[in-house]
């Protein structure tokens, strides 16, 4: 009961206390766990559910507090919680994780509500757990599958945008340098014609991987579309020869992935990429990243498994 309800005027804790079989029965058929506590944070009763879901019977819950029952790093959290509500009585809602039986997280919500005596005084509270962890999950999925691409793990073209917005805001600030590399992998049809398209993601993920674990600390590596990559790099505004580095760190890239063949079983597959890279000289994130793509097909025109930029291709 609330506060302020006319209805907390019954004394809820002798009402709880008492051998009320009807009542009992009427929370037990609820498939939510209910639990109720006195001031000082005894348990006072709950229902099958509450029992079902921290897997104490009543007869041990009744009588116990939350460090009689839960993990002290957990018991302080409940404890705090309780004497929120205690010192601003009404109504809490809050969400939590904990760890199941089995070392699971789990994320619960809590409806908690204070109630008082006859007198007054506030003498308890009320509460009821929602299950919430698949929700939880569900949002993460949602997160992430609206930041990575869900084949390679990447950042998806979308997200990559909104990181290339912040960097080349930086680079016009004269925060940092900046360049791109745009990247395709050759003959990726042919890939996908004689070997199915099962093969194709193996190998995209393959790359992709690479890429990851070669790739400079503040790199970041995007799914740009289909067998396209993008690669963001940033460097300290005062290291020289960045752009030398840019094409340098590049080729290691290339070189890497045509000396790591894909297997799998019996089947080894080599792969190449061609790459355009362009560096920040006062363009726009499009001109950039135009100017990077332009190289690419300079690139793959001249023969591929090649690197070009404004000054050379290799």
């Amino acid at each position: 009961m609330l506060l302020n309800d006319p209805l907390a005027m019954i004394d809820i804790s002798a009402f709880f206390s008492k051998d009320n079989p009807f009542l009992q029965f009427t929370i037990d058929t609820l498939p939510v766990p209910i639990f109720y506590k006195d001031i000082n944070g005894i348990y006072l009763g709950c229902n099958k559910a509450f029992e079902d879901f921290i897997k104490i019977s009543r007869e041990d819950l009744v009588g116990a507090s939350v460090y009689d029952l839960f993990a002290k790093d957990l018991a302080d959290i409940y404890q705090s919680a309780d004497k929120a509500l205690f010192d601003n009585p009404g109504v809490q809602i809050y969400e939590v994780e904990i760890r199941n039986n089995e070392g699971e997280p789990v994320f619960v919500k809590f409806h908690k509500t204070s109630f008082v005596d006859l007198q007054g005084n506030v003498a308890g509270l009320i509460g009821v757990i929602f299950d919430i962890t698949e929700q939880k999950k569900l949002e993460a999925t949602l997160i992430n599958n609206a930041t990575f691409d869900v084949l390679t793990g990447c950042y998806n073209r979308r997200e990559g945008i909104a990181l290339a917005v912040k960097n080349i805001n930086l680079a016009i600030n004269g925060d940092i340098q900046y360049g791109v590399m745009m990247i395709d992998v050759d003959h990726f049809k042919r890939v996908n014609d004689q070997h199915g398209h099962g093969v194709g993601d193996k190998a995209l993920q393959h790359i992709a991987d690479l890429f990851s674990q070669i790739k400079g600390q503040d790199d970041t590596v995007i799914r740009w579309g289909g067998e396209e990559f993008l690669i963001l790099v940033k460097a300290p505004i005062e290291l020289a020869n960045f752009k030398q580095q840019l094409l340098q760190q590049a080729n290691v890239l290339r070189e890497t992935l045509a000396n790591t063949p894909l297997v799998i079983d019996q089947l080894s597959l080599s792969l190449t990429i061609s790459c355009g890279v362009s560096h920040f000289q006062g363009q726009t994130l499009r001109e950039l990243i135009n100017q990077a793509d332009t190289f690419l097909y300079m690139a793959k025109n001249n023969g591929r498994n090649q690197v070009c930029s404004e000054y050379l291709c290799e």
